[in-house]
């Protein structure tokens, strides 16, 4: 039998619409049998995986403000958009 597989990309934000197309992948319970992942891409293969629907989303919509040490001056224009959109 052929096995399966899929791979997400990084890229923190850029993510965020893997995050959207692995949600609709659990919801339709489609299944592969290995997923590979870089940067953000592992925490969204992780979150597919263990099949838990809205994970990305939730806990970037609890945190997106907390940047730590980063002043939020310093945060990216184009991120904070991207945020006001997304919530």
């Amino acid at each position: 039998m052929m096995k399966t597989g899929m791979v997400l990309e990084g890229g923190a934000m850029r993510g965020m619409y893997t995050a959207g197309v692995t949600d609709v992948l659990c919801e339709n319970e489609v299944w592969v049998d290995g997923v590979l992942g870089v940067s953000a891409g592992v925490t969204f293969g992780v979150n597919y995986k263990s099949r838990q629907v809205g994970r990305t989303i939730r806990y970037n919509k609890k945190y997106c403000g907390n940047l730590g040490p980063v002043p939020l001056c310093r945060a990216s224009p184009a991120w904070w958009k991207w945020m006001a959109v997304a919530t």
